[in-house]
């Protein structure tokens, strides 16, 4: 076989696991560049390149070495030393890419009380708290492109993981709108869902990379009229991916297998909440205490975002034995209630987090993508 002498490399390191003490090598190769000529096409380097991205945004410095040996200069982080829900953390670099100046921004997944935003729909087209930290995003990047595109024509190269993925695809959406299509080129991993827009499909150069396994790219409910603009390509069915897991983490995986077992717990919550509306007011008894599953999953984010306290974990143990019974068996599923309850860890290791879990979308990405 005959190796081209023109094809370039790029070496990014992201984490393992948490605590972010272990990582990983991605090791990416293409004739031209990372990012594809044409962003509405699929592109493996890009896919890689994004992915190694929005895995290191938790890690503010290896995120922007990751940049930087991308060729990304003038790169500025942005709020993350705060976890304000209204906003979220932020990496903006940028590159001149054949005489054009190229925008690279990669959003943070949840931290902190950004929780709290997680689980506020609202009743608008898009995701409340997704929207609100998108709202957050493009003003900064505003400022960026301001102060460094004066006088020419941008394009952008838009990443995130979970909370940050969804932040990603709102905001790669309103930059299609505002600078074109063919101007932005976004890939999204283990995004939850944004909008009840009918329109999505329009967004050719989004792609969402999903795991029919994992529960939180498949909330808000579909049933509820939510998706995700751009295209969702589904990383599941490519093959074992425990394995590489093991070999990426050192642990066995302990996430779902089945995209059944998703799918089952899906309905039972759509029977809980047939709507937005019964999600926000539909009461059911808890303990001594009538909750609603916003109000429910606020004690989630409490518990989440560190601000468990004995009125919290008398929440948690009072919904084993009410109507939120099954809700709460799903999201322990694979640990101790008691040991999440009690847990130091911001996101305890259950099924639920492991099936979400960087580690388990880099293996199956290395399955789906071609060798």
């Amino acid at each position: 076989m005959v190796v081209s002498s023109n094809i370039k490399e790029w070496y990014l390191r992201y984490p393992t696991g948490d605590p972010m003490r272990k990582t990983a090598l991605c090791h990416i190769t293409d004739e031209r560049d990372f990012l594809p000529a044409n962003s509405s096409m699929f592109h493996a380097a890009a896919t890689q390149a994004a992915a190694a991205l929005s895995m290191s945004a938790a890690d503010e410095k290896l995120l922007k070495e990751n940049l930087s040996a991308l060729g990304y200069k003038d790169i500025v982080t942005l709020a993350y030393q705060e976890t304000d829900r209204k906003k979220i953390g932020m990496c903006i670099g940028s590159r001149v890419r054949d005489d054009r100046l190229q925008v690279a921004v990669v959003l943070r997944g949840t931290c902190g009380d950004e929780w709290y935003s997680n689980f506020d729909i609202g009743y608008s087209a898009e995701h409340s708290g997704f929207a609100k930290a998108a709202d957050f995003a493009e003003l900064k990047l505003g400022d960026y492109v301001f102060t460094r595109a004066i006088c020419v024509h941008p394009e952008f190269f838009i990443t995130g993981y979970s909370r940050g993925g969804a932040v990603a695809n709102i905001l790669a959406k309103r930059l299609c709108d505002r600078y074109g299509i063919d101007n932005v080129c976004a890939y999204t991993f283990a995004s939850p869902s944004t909008t009840i827009s009918r329109r999505t499909n329009r967004y050719g150069s989004i792609f969402n990379l999903v795991r029919q396994e994992d529960f939180f790219t498949r909330v808000p409910l579909i049933g509820w009229g939510y998706t995700k603009y751009g295209k969702n390509i589904s990383l599941s069915d490519h093959g074992d991916m425990t394995v590489r897991y093991h070999d990426l983490t050192g642990e066995d995986y302990i996430g779902f297998t089945r995209q059944c077992l998703v799918d089952n717990f899906l309905c039972a919550l759509q029977r809980l909440a047939p709507n937005v509306h019964a999600y926000y007011r539909r009461q059911r008894q808890v303990g001594d205490r009538k909750l609603s599953m916003y109000e429910f999953l606020n004690c989630v984010a409490d518990m989440l975002s560190q601000h468990m306290d004995d009125a919290v974990a008398d929440v948690f143990f009072s919904a084993m034995f009410s109507d939120y019974a099954d809700l709460i068996s799903f999201l322990s599923s694979g640990a101790d209630l008691s040991e999440i309850v009690a847990s130091t860890a911001a996101v305890p290791k259950c099924s639920v987090a492991d099936s979400h879990s960087p580690a388990a979308y880099m293996a199956s990405l290395e399955l789906f993508l071609p060798q």
